[in-house]
């Protein structure tokens, strides 16, 4: 006894058995989901106190409602939103730098190179208060903590930076292409690369 006497049956099984063998190849070859990496200590701006954003606005017409701080050995200033940007170079960073912003929430972390029209600073002389170890300022959807002495990490809505004296870290949406690199992973602490 033949079952498969017609060729609709043996279509039909022949179909079934490529469909099967698919199946499995397919599952060898998807990759299981990658975990999220954790969110750096630098970032969990929970763990920070809040500070009174009113002590670190000028109300200069000049200064157009920034805010500005000082982190150790960063003058950072916080302006429209999604902008924020520090003034100081890591080691990292490439020479002749003059520190990082993020514009607009559009673009960056970019380096900011000497002789540009990005001003880092009061234009009107308004002294920057400090920002304590453990505080973190917010405006808007920005936000800037101060984790340890010489470190600062701020963030927008989908980008970010961390400085330190001996290297930074940025972080921007997948497949943008406005932004300046990251240092080698060797020169990143461990919990970073």
């Amino acid at each position: 006894m033949r079952v498969l006497t017609t060729p609709r049956r043996r279509r039909t099984l022949l179909g079934s058995l490529i469909l099967a063998a698919s199946a499995a190849l397919l599952g060898t070859l998807v990759a299981a989901p990658v975990a999220a990496a954790p969110v750096p200590a630098e970032l969990q701006f929970g763990n920070y106190s809040p500070v009174n954003v009113s002590k670190y606005r000028s109300l200069r017409y000049a200064d157009d409602g920034r805010v500005f701080f000082v982190a150790g050995r960063w003058r950072c200033q916080i302006g429209r939103p999604g902008s924020v940007g520090c003034q100081g170079r890591p080691a990292t960073a490439p020479p002749g730098i003059t520190g990082v912003a993020i514009t607009n929430d559009l673009q960056g972390p970019l380096w900011v190179p000497p002789g540009t029209t990005y001003r880092f600073g009061s234009q009107a002389g308004f002294r920057a208060p400090v920002l304590n170890v453990g505080q973190r300022i917010s405006v808007g959807t920005t936000v800037c903590a101060r984790p340890r002495a010489n470190v600062v990490s701020c963030a927008t809505s989908n980008r970010a930076f961390i400085l330190s004296p001996a290297w930074h870290k940025f972080y921007y949406p997948k497949g943008d292409n406005r932004h300046s690199s990251n240092p080698a992973p060797r020169y990143l602490p461990a919990q970073l690369r």
